[in-house]
């Protein structure tokens, strides 16, 4: 079997440029999702080629045309796709290519090649999707978020992608999804579908985390996006009311309410912020943390869409989650995370001090039942086990 993989995916060394000149977050989540994904593909000994526009813009380069050469990282071929760094004409410089690319990627041996696609790119994914029409390949659609439900789609940019995106999404073959509630929005047609919440390192299994290097003071952690909407207000307004000794908030992050936040770090010296920092940097800092927090409310209706990348990275620390019930979250989860019983700031701010009344051994031993559920069932080799035999069916 031969996969074309169609997304952002970009070398680490690319993000880590990027991340470096302008400080901004390259889509780190992103990147972790598609890179685990085709080394879990790899490791089912599957032939992955990867097919990718990278996230440059006019912040990282003047240059008006990017033509990256082809790079292997760590087993994995990059090729990228040139195009003309001006809005618009980057767009459809991206969807011409990948469109004629695709179709004479396809022309031979069909029946032993899959197309998948990141559907968030929308430009690389219509012109994969419109060439595996035409070539007759089997195209599917890796679905991680629901375009016009994601927190910051506000902009004419985002509206725009958007509509076209509800335009082709019900049109691949088959879906791989990141909950069952998608399946409603994305596959009208009921084609055949994959739910998986996420996938963690599975080179983590040769690591046994332990209490050793724990911050000091105790920290709780939470890294993402910053938003309100996300529970972080409430999560900074629980934590001070809290007032748990020898204990810190650490943010790290990009988003709205970072200003906010940063002006209150000025008041209160229990709370901190890291910024926005590389997913290895990030990665460190759970490891050191003593609880790891998800706040996120689940009464808005883009949380059903979605099962956040976070989780599945967190439990993976071996530091204890604490979290809200996601409607995303199947409940063979529950046993391995603490969680919030109301989303209200006195809950939050006593279930944080009920936690913390554990000793560090408790919560160690807690942190790594967690990491050996997901990283024994949820890890990239095995759920990239699962999407083979899904494209076998």
């Amino acid at each position: 079997m031969k996969i074309l993989y169609v997304s952002a995916l970009s070398s680490e060394r690319l993000i880590d440029s990027i991340h470096t000149k302008t400080g901004s977050n390259p889509g780190f989540a992103v990147q972790k999702f598609s890179r685990l994904l085709v080394r879990g593909l790899k490791e089912n000994n599957v032939h992955v080629t990867t097919l990718s526009s990278p996230p440059i813009t006019s912040r990282y380069t003047s240059k008006r045309w990017i033509d990256l050469a082809d790079e292997s990282e760590c087993g994995i071929e990059y090729k990228y796709v040139p195009y003309l760094n001006i809005p618009i004409l980057k767009n459809l410089c991206v969807f011409l290519y990948t469109f004629f690319y695709v179709l004479f990627w396809g022309i031979t041996n069909r029946k032993d090649k899959v197309i998948i696609c990141d559907v968030l790119t929308v430009a690389l994914s219509l012109g994969a999707l419109l060439a595996s029409i035409l070539n007759r390949v089997k195209c599917i659609g890796v679905v991680t978020d629901i375009f016009g439900l994601m927190v910051g789609a506000v902009t004419l940019k985002a509206r725009i992608a958007a509509k076209i995106n509800q335009c082709y999404v019900t049109l691949f073959d088959r879906y791989i999804l990141l909950t069952e509630q998608m399946n409603e929005k994305v596959n009208p047609k009921k084609k055949p579908f994959i739910v998986m919440e996420g996938l963690c390192d599975s080179s983590l299994l040769a690591e046994v985390p332990t209490t050793v290097n724990k911050r000091i003071p105790r920290t709780v952690l939470y890294a993402g996006g910053l938003h309100e909407r996300y529970g972080l207000k409430m999560l900074t307004d629980a934590f001070l009311k809290a007032n748990i000794e020898n204990a810190i908030l650490l943010y790290y992050g990009s988003g709205p309410y970072v200003d906010t936040y940063k002006e209150l770090c000025k008041r209160y010296s229990n709370l901190k912020y890291g910024g926005v920092a590389p997913n290895h940097v990030v990665l460190a800092e759970e490891y050191k943390a003593t609880l790891l927090v998800n706040p996120r409310f689940t009464a808005e209706e883009f949380v059903q869409y979605s099962f956040p990348s976070k989780n599945m990275e967190f439990m993976a620390s071996g530091t204890p989650l604490l979290t809200t019930k996601l409607p995303g979250m199947p409940i063979e989860y529950y046993p391995y995370v603490f969680l919030f019983e109301a989303e209200t700031v006195d809950s939050y701010s006593m279930t944080l001090k009920k936690v913390l009344e554990h000793t560090d051994e408790e919560l160690n031993a807690f942190g790594i039942k967690a990491r050996n559920f997901v990283l024994s069932n949820k890890n990239n080799i095995i759920q990239a086990k699962r999407i083979i035999d899904f494209i076998n069916l």
